[in-house]
């Protein structure tokens, strides 16, 4: 009759090495979710800085006179040439070196106060402002003063690109993510401008009904 072969029985010495490679494999299984955690979440923080990145305003100015047939011009202009809407601030509006009080209830505005103060006879002069929260997109120009009159209207010592040296222009402005804030000042001298405003909290998404 064959021998039957008697299972060996392992002795305290491998249970204590199958105990051991049990743990290292329950090790490795948590670091390796760690780690899965980890890249997680920091893919998420560099999509997010991304997404902000391709979205960052830059805003320049844009002075310039000249003539243009038979008349003469003055214009400031600001351009966004970032990658993204600028959300405006605040636009503050200078005058010999002082700054104007934004208009309030029916008082004047700051461009009536510079019309009033710059223009001659003859003269035709444009002036627009965007308030706080107004968007400026990409690759958009947005004129803020012009002033034109005829050739030889005025004394040969008053030339109208002088007009642009009493007028400053402050914007400050951010991305639509209230992030990257920076300021553009149009001025032909240097302005105490003083710090930017807070930006504004980003918009919450709105719920139907609401």
């Amino acid at each position: 009759m064959p021998d039957i072969p008697i299972p060996e029985v392992p002795g305290p010495a491998r249970q204590e090495e199958a105990g051991g490679w049990q743990r290292l494999q329950s090790l490795l299984a948590l670091v390796i979710a760690v780690v899965a955690i980890t890249l997680a979440a920091w893919e998420g923080l560099e999509n997010r800085r991304h997404n902000r990145l391709t979205v960052q305003p830059r805003l320049g100015g844009e002075y310039s006179s000249g003539r243009e047939g038979d008349s003469e011009y003055v214009r400031i202009a600001v351009e966004n040439n970032g990658l993204g809407p600028a959300v405006i601030g605040s636009l503050r509006i200078f005058l010999d070196d002082t700054a104007l009080p934004a208009r309030s209830g029916i008082g004047r505005s700051p461009w009536s106060v510079v019309i009033d103060s710059v223009a001659t006879e003859g003269m035709h002069v444009d002036a627009h402002a965007f308030g706080a929260g107004y968007f400026l997109p990409a690759g958009r120009e947005y004129l803020l003063f012009q002033a034109r009159r005829p050739r030889g209207s005025a004394p040969d010592d008053a030339p109208i690109g002088a007009i642009a040296d009493r007028i400053g222009i402050d914007i400050c402005y951010c991305s639509i993510y209230g992030s990257h804030c920076d300021r553009v000042t149009l001025a032909t001298k240097p302005l105490d401008v003083g710090p930017c405003p807070d930006p504004p909290e980003p918009a919450a998404p709105r719920r139907d009904g609401q």
